[in-house]
């Protein structure tokens, strides 16, 4: 999955870690796609509160728009092979709103009544979601991090078989995974001020998630 960035192919950057165009696109529709079932099940969840139903249609409306905007944008401007700073800023844009989402998304989880009265497959299929999204939205965060840096964000080990080898979409998803699982990196090293507190975001949002996951559990369990 390693992506060889070219002129016109990439979002930001410079140097060895450009931040390609198509596969960031690809993964920018998986992390609206996630949203949305989340969106609709704790639309679902949240029925009976309408001023709590309708802050999510306002969150889920603006998510939408930004993610409507930025991906024609980044759509056009790799056609037309060209990447001016609005573009960058837009990338970015997206990315603070699908982490509003995402927090939003772990808050819902955990203030939920119903949610601890959901039946066993729907609150694994949901906690699910939520794990992928935050690794997905984390690691979208970390490549462009690195990008915007010239990769001096993070620290990734050598790799002795291929000492040049350009860093892809396979390393970021492995450093957010890690540190969704393990609550930190593991042999990568960050660097940049931002990537240290964006990693302890990440942590606090998955240590909610394992804590509401292993509560359920025990409740389904009595």
């Amino acid at each position: 999955m390693e992506d060889e960035p070219n002129r016109g192919s990439s979002l930001v950057g410079a140097g060895r870690n450009l931040l390609p165009v198509w596969s960031t696109v690809a993964i920018f529709v998986v992390i609206q796609v996630v949203d949305q079932l989340l969106s609709q099940q704790w639309g679902l969840l949240t029925r009976r509160n309408e001023i709590r139903r309708e802050s999510l249609l306002v969150i889920a409306t603006v998510s939408d728009v930004v993610f409507v905007v930025t991906l024609v944008a980044v759509v056009a401007g790799a056609l037309l092979r060209t990447r001016a700073r609005w573009m960058n800023r837009l990338v970015v844009a997206y990315l603070i709103v699908a982490t509003v989402n995402l927090v939003v998304n772990v808050a819902n989880m955990v203030l939920s009544a119903q949610f601890q009265q959901a039946e066993e497959l729907r609150l694994l299929g949901d906690l699910a979601l939520i794990y992928a999204n935050t690794v997905l939205v984390f690691a979208v965060w970390y490549r462009l991090l690195d990008a915007v840096d010239d990769g001096r964000a993070f620290e990734f080990p050598a790799d002795p078989g291929d000492p040049d080898r350009r860093l892809g979409w396979v390393d970021y998803l492995f450093l957010s995974f890690n540190t969704n699982a393990t609550f930190g990196p593991t042999a990568e090293v960050p660097h940049a001020r931002v990537a240290k507190l964006l990693m302890m975001v990440q942590t606090s949002l998955s240590l909610l998630i394992l804590v509401v996951l292993v509560a359920r559990i025990v409740g389904l369990g009595r």
